[in-house]
């Protein structure tokens, strides 16, 4: 491979990336997609079999049967694709910094680079959520699409979003057994507007697909209730719930114990915006699109000239958002390339992006975590779980005058763990605007440096 031959290098594999991948290489340049996978496809398609194979049989669900068929054309062309791969540095002079499969170090310098790096899951601490058998709902679904691997026989699904019925209807699909579905927030807000409605049909359609699946099979989903503690020496013995009312706040008397020993848990999704940080591109704070995001214009490119973004890594907004915005960062690089004018195509484009924004923002309202759940964090809970720092010492730590992301870093060491503050940042971000009275907006995430994954020992002494 020759690290300086490519025109394009795309960083992460998802929907975004691998529609961008085809595009671009259906005009000749040059492409290389990395991933840190074993197979591209991200979250959503990792089902995709380790062989890949144009017989596949399709026809389970139209959107993961188009990533499936855009995965398959990518060994048909002329795409490199580089899986097991971490990027570790966006540089100025274009260069990315990656590791290849933990056994070396190369540096690329291509033409343009786009940013499709998607999105992580968003946690809220309580009471016990580091014992073992409490999980991520994103772990127990690449369980089940990965490996077929059900994670207990019987699980509890607990959070907020409308992801916890994704989940169940997995986990139910698989032959496991789900106790009950526990939403923070209320079944009836925010509803969506009948604009919204009709206009994302078979989204809606699809999520009582889902519900129908859950209530079929007898599942109790209880909204307004909140997990309190997780239990057990070893490991997870019981889970203790609570209802909450309208503000958040714990109902006395109600208290509910699950004896098991499997917790999922979630509370939607963030994007992943530290590789952009690191090379300097503006960011961006928007609650409807999950937090803080790369900024883009309208034909995707950062506020740096050579790198583009597409993806959940400019608003949390599904697979169909980042299908169309693989489509317009490909039509505008080919355009900035000199490759091909299809400008005519970007304005339906584009109002489909805002369509699917618009779900977005639906989708991110359902997650919101109210500040009397922030607020009702108990001091002995662990918030960082790498450094082990916890809410009572971040909140001694505020009122000392610790009072953004970086100065906590300084004085409690939190997100400086193997995690890097991808767990704990969002959630630190809910506690200082409870306790500073800022607005999320004015309380920067935490500062990124080289490189922004770990890296083997290894891989520095064969430098590529």
């Amino acid at each position: 491979m020759n690290p300086r031959g490519f025109d394009v290098v795309i960083v992460g594999g998802g929907y975004a990336g691998i529609v961008a991948a085809n595009k671009l290489a259906d005009h000749r340049l040059r492409v290389l997609l990395l991933d840190e996978n074993v197979r591209p496809g991200g979250q959503l398609l990792r089902s995709f079999p380790e062989t890949w194979t144009s017989n596949r049989p399709y026809g389970s669900d139209r959107w993961v049967d188009t990533g499936h068929r855009l995965i398959d054309r990518l060994r048909h062309k002329e795409i490199e694709v580089m899986n097991r791969t971490r990027v570790l540095g966006l540089y100025d002079g274009r260069e990315i910094l990656v590791e290849e499969a933990g056994k070396r170090v190369l540096t690329l310098r291509p033409e343009i680079i786009l940013i499709a790096t998607g999105a992580r899951e968003r946690f809220l601490p309580f009471k016990g959520w580091t014992l073992p058998g409490v999980l991520s709902t994103g772990a127990v679904q690449t369980l089940l699409k990965n490996f077929g691997i059900v994670a207990s026989r019987e699980i509890l699904i607990g959070g907020s979003g409308l992801f916890l019925l994704a989940v169940g209807r997995q986990f139910l699909n698989y032959g496991g057994r789900v106790r009950a579905i526990l939403d923070q927030g209320s079944m009836l807000a925010p509803l969506p507007t009948a604009k919204l409605f009709f206009k994302h049909l078979p989204k809606f359609l699809e999520g009582a697909r889902y519900l129908s699946k859950i209530l079929f099979s007898r599942v109790p989903v209880r909204y307004r209730t909140g997990i309190i503690e997780a239990r057990g020496k070893e490991g997870l013995e019981s889970v203790v719930t609570s209802r909450l009312d309208r503000t958040g706040k714990h109902v006395e008397g109600s208290e509910k114990v699950y004896r098991l020993n499997t917790l999922a848990v979630g509370h939607g999704f963030c994007p992943n915006i530290e590789l952009a940080q690191l090379a300097g591109c503006d960011i961006e704070y928007e609650e409807g699109k999950g937090g803080w995001v790369v900024k883009v214009g309208e034909d995707l490119q950062t506020s740096i000239e050579h790198i583009f973004a597409a993806g959940e890594t400019t608003g949390i907004g599904g697979a169909r958002k980042s299908i169309t915005e693989g489509t317009i960062s490909a039509l505008s690089i080919l355009s900035r390339l000199g490759k091909t004018d299809q400008n005519k195509f970007l304005p339906r484009l584009r109002k489909e992006r805002m369509d699917h924004m618009a779900f977005g923002k639906y989708f991110n309202g359902r997650c919101k975590i109210s500040r009397r759940v922030v607020a009702s964090i108990p001091d002995e809970t662990v918030v960082c779980r790498c450094e082990e720092v916890s809410m009572g010492e971040i909140r001694r730590a505020v009122l000392d005058g610790a009072d953004t992301p970086g100065a906590l870093k300084r004085a409690l060491r939190i997100g400086m763990g193997h995690c890097q503050g991808r767990t704990c940042g969002p959630i630190l971000s809910d506690i200082l605007t409870l306790y500073t009275g800022r607005a999320a907006e004015e309380i920067s995430p935490f500062s990124v440096r080289n490189p922004v994954k770990p890296l083997a020992i290894r891989s520095l002494l064969n430098v590529g």
